[in-house]
């Protein structure tokens, strides 16, 4: 199958004979896929081209039917059907565009080694391909379609000039004269031409005809430009006025080697990976491969970029030998005045630089089609700027430099992205040292000024400038470590280069609504933000506005977007933002924007608690907010609220501990509100520091709910790591506000933590009356937690007194309430634990292992760390009884493990087991010594 575009479109089959294509819809989809160049053409664009805007969603459908008819009227599958539109393949079919460009660029060659009568040849076969005077004549109906036709149209009449250059130098002026006059009649602003035109009439002895021609063109462009003809249109209409027959035309592009790369960076460190993909590009440009000669290269300010692309072009030079270009396009260079620069260097005459935009672009393309260039743009602040110099052929390669990620050139253009993060520690370290001219060993401080930098080399560059110029690295950790100085810090001496600056250049780039949600990130510590607490410090309504803000954002690359959709920022960045924050917010807006993220995360929490849910106390974190929330995720089950609370834990301490004073009201329901996620993941010293944080702030708000519920969390935390004296006053304090509120539910639950701790100390005796005034309490709420939790505890007890009855009629009780109960894996896993332990110590190993495995199971489905540890450990003593060392080791190694950031209370004693195990003692010792911990 032959496509041919040069003039109407058609196809034709293998024997010559022109196929119908279809209908007018069928023609102008064909169009549309074939102008695209192998490219995807979206839906939007063909929905829009066959029936103009907003066709509604049915247009959808018949879209498909037209490609299929399509399809079937040419007998090819070359449409493929591709994510978010259609493109078409030209494998095993050809193109009359396709072969006219080759055979220009062909006969261009020919030319530039001399060899005329060739390259008269390939030129003349070239232009013979056209039938008519436009390409895609009649379905030039959309903007790309029109832009395709546009640019073979430019090389047409390219071609007709450099072959007139060719056949005038061959003196075949008169056969010239016809074929330039009509062309001159149609593009009489096109200069060259008309001199060509001029030369062929005056060496035909038509000197009056060649005079006309001048004084017509100068009329023309007076009348529609306001403008003079060029310099060598001037010179030729002298020469002719002077009687002189001009040899030659003039020429219109002098060929040079423009050498304009900044240099290289004296010092160089890292980015191997990075040198690696450029290299990779180069290869596939010089494969022949569509879209493979243009590579973007972007990421934030001062993370070395146009370091990185003069480093690796300064390495290559050897592959662009017709020269380098580089333009910087900062303070939004128009594209039209870069193109005219890049025409002049490539040795354009001023005179002779296309007025139009388009007409300049397409110069463009056909220089670089002859020539092996490296194109280098810097500073490029959106697509439209950089779209214009993508080379159409040819070996020419474009790098593209930007702040701004540029997502339409990947898009469209299928450029190659090449993105820059913060430098590794390693390499960060050799700038450093390279920077600052250091030797010696290293000092504990240059490791602190490492981290102070957070990998960006310019950071480090501006380090290393001091270090050099005699700063003490002890005294410039101390000066950088304040975050409300550290960004006017990283600044040279005299303000030449400032980081600070930098990242002021992206932000003056962004919209007003872009700007203030980057401020309202910057009041956020940790290192990543969710959408839904995004949404709420911006105060943003929608989910739609906040997606395209941030969208903004990432573009220019002033936050990264996970995958699981957190919202990142580097750490100097949030710095700027939080100093913009205090400059252009009130203390009052930024009030508001801190008490909706803490409201935010107090509502979610407030789920989360729910689906985690753990035993001690009844107090929540209030009652959820009138307002609405934006992105709050969806907790179906305790596993997704425990990930969410893992991924939202460190931002949440630090809110409460940031704010425990300015914004108390919310911070104590927070704090109770991930009572659940401190119980099971948290480190014991966390969670003693969150909830002192918590009782601060209740006491504060005057809330006794909040205060006891707290106490009551603390105890827990204490007991677990067996400081008893420090429950016991924790869980007597919650008693007794619980007893001053009245909450009866709340007096059970603490009184049954304290039996509890106390039986686990050993004073069996005391343990049993708090045990039964939480019985006694519990009894008539008919809370299935709460019933579980005290009988639990009981079974414990009577158990530690070898009450092995009751303990199993108090462990049965409590799996019937388990039963009941929203979180009955969790719940059954710790009765299952102590069933275990009991039928352990009466010989049944058959039962006790039944019960540890179902322990370990409903553990690990709940994401309850702890009590699956302690279920391993009860595996553990069931193998070792019988003498099934290798697994006994397995599972106490695995309950370690679990433990150790934890803090857990027998660790020790755990790892003594172990040790034991290893070196083959007795595996009684283990039977005897572990013993799981009642619910506290």
């Amino acid at each position: 199958m032959r496509f041919e575009v040069l003039g109407p479109l058609r196809a034709v089959d293998a024997s010559g004979s022109v196929m119908p294509v279809g209908r007018r819809q069928h023609e102008v989809l064909l169009a549309c896929l074939l102008a695209a160049d192998g490219r995807t053409v979206a839906d939007d664009i063909l929905l829009e081209a066959l029936w103009g805007r907003d066709p509604g969603d049915r247009k959808h459908g018949s879209l498909r039917v037209l490609v299929h008819h399509l399809r079937r009227a040419l007998g090819t599958e070359s449409i493929a059907r591709t994510t978010g539109g259609y493109r078409i393949s030209l494998d095993g079919h050809e193109l009359d565009a396709d072969d006219f460009v080759a055979l220009a660029e062909t006969a261009a060659r020919y030319e530039a080694q001399g060899r005329l009568a060739e390259a008269r040849e390939r030129y003349r076969a070239a232009l013979g391909l056209w039938r008519g005077t436009d390409a895609y004549e009649g379905s030039a109906d959309t903007d790309h379609v029109r832009a395709a036709a546009h640019h073979l149209g430019e090389q047409r009449l390219s071609v007709h000039e450099s072959c007139a250059d060719i056949e005038l130098g061959l003196g075949l002026h008169r056969e010239l004269c016809a074929e330039l006059s009509a062309l001159c009649r149609e593009y009489a602003l096109r200069e060259r031409l008309q001199a060509q035109l001029m030369l062929a009439l005056v060496r035909s002895d038509r000197r009056a005809e060649a005079l006309a021609v001048y004084e017509r063109t100068r009329r023309m462009l007076a009348d529609e430009l306001g403008a003079d003809p060029g310099r060598w249109l001037q010179q030729l209409h002298t020469a002719i006025l002077r009687g002189a027959t001009p040899t030659a035309a003039p020429a219109a592009v002098v060929a040079v080697q423009p050498a304009q790369l900044p240099a290289p960076p004296s010092i160089f460190v890292g980015r191997d990976d990075e040198l690696a993909s450029l290299d990779a590009v180069l290869a596939t440009s010089r494969s022949g491969a569509r879209g493979a000669g243009a590579v973007l290269v972007t990421g934030s300010g001062g993370m070395g970029k146009t370091a990185l692309v003069t480093q690796w072009a300064d390495r290559n030079r050897q592959h662009f030998p017709d020269g380098q270009l580089y333009l910087d396009l900062d303070d939004d260079l128009p594209a039209a005045v870069a193109l005219a620069r890049a025409l002049v260097d490539l040795g354009v005459a001023p005179d002779d630089v296309p007025r139009h935009t388009e007409s300049r672009v397409a110069r463009l393309r056909s220089l670089l089609s002859t020539r092996t260039v490296l194109l280098v743009l810097d500073n490029v602040s959106s697509a439209g700027q950089a779209r214009p110099f993508f080379p159409g052929s040819g070996d020419s390669l474009l790098v593209i430099i930007s702040r701004n990620r540029l997502d339409g050139l990947i898009a469209r253009e299928d450029a190659h992205l090449l993105v820059l993060g913060a430098l590794p520690e390693e390499p960060a370290t050799s700038l450093l040292w390279a920077i600052a001219g250091l030797s010696g060993p290293t000092t504990g401080d240059i490791p602190a000024l490492m981290e102070l930098c957070h990998g960006m080399p310019l950071a480090i560059r501006i380090v290393g400038t001091r270090l050099r110029l005699g700063a003490r690295p002890g005294v410039l950790v101390a000066a950088l470590r304040d975050e409300r100085t550290r960004l006017a810090r990283l600044a040279t001496s005299d303000g030449d280069v400032s980081v600070r600056a930098v990242i002021a250049l992206s932000y003056r780039r962004l919209a007003a609504a872009e700007r203030r949600l980057l401020r309202r990130l910057g009041l956020m510590d940790g290192p990543t933000i969710g959408f839904g607490a995004a949404a709420a410090l911006a105060g943003i309504p929608a989910p739609d506005t906040l997606t395209d803000l941030v969208d903004a954002l990432a573009s220019a690359n002033l936050v990264t977007v996970a995958p699981d959709d957190r919202i990142g920022l580097h750490q100097l960045t949030r710095m700027f933002a939080r100093q913009q924050c205090q400059l252009e917010d009130s203390a009052a807006d930024r009030a508001v924007a801190q008490r909706r993220a803490l409201d935010w995360y107090g509502h979610v929490s407030g789920r989360a608690q729910h689906r985690i849910g753990p035993t001690t106390s009844r107090g929540d974190g209030g009652a959820v907010p009138g307002e609405p929330h934006l992105f709050v995720p969806e907790l179906t089950d305790a596993a997704t609220a425990l990930r969410w609370a893992d991924a939202e834990a460190d931002t949440i301490v630090r809110l409460i501990n940031q704010h425990g004073e300015t914004h108390h009201d919310l911070v104590w329901p927070l704090v109770v509100n991930i009572r659940g996620w401190l119980q099971r993941r948290a480190p014991r010293d966390t969670w003693i520091s969150v909830a002192k944080q918590g009782i601060r702030a209740a006491v504060l708000a005057r809330s006794i709910t909040g205060e006891a519920t707290l106490y009551g969390s603390l105890g827990v935390a204490h007991s677990l790591l067996l400081q008893r004296s420090e429950a016991r006053a924790a869980y007597q304090r919650a008693s007794a506000l619980f007893a001053e509120d009245g909450d009866h539910a709340g007096m059970a639950d603490v009184e049954a933590s304290l039996g509890a701790m106390l039986a686990d100390s050993g004073a069996l005796d005391e343990a049993l009356e708090p045990l039964l005034r939480a019985r006694e309490l519990a009894a008539p709420l008919d809370d299935p937690d709460l019933i579980f939790k005290v009988e639990l505890n009981l079974g414990y007890l009577h158990r530690r007194a070898d009450r092995q009855q009751e303990a199993l009629e108090a462990y049965t009780t409590a799996l019937s309430a388990a039963e009941r109960s929203d979180n009955r894996d969790w719940l059954s896993s710790s009765v299952h634990t102590n069933l275990g332990r009991v039928h352990f110590l009466r010989g049944d190993l058959d039962q006790a292992g039944h019960h540890y495995d179902t322990a370990v199971r409903l553990s690990r489905s709940a994401g309850d760390r702890m009590q699956e540890a302690w279920a391993l450990h009860g595996c553990s003593d069931v193998a070792a009884a019988r003498r099934d060392l290798p697994a006994a080791v397995a599972a106490l190694h695995e309950a370690i493990t679990i433990l150790e950031p934890l803090g857990d209370r027998r660790l020790d004693e755990m790892r003594g087991l172990l040790s034991e195990l290893l070196s083959g003692s007795s595996a009684t010792s283990l039977s005897e010594n572990a013993s799981p911990a009642p619910l506290p």
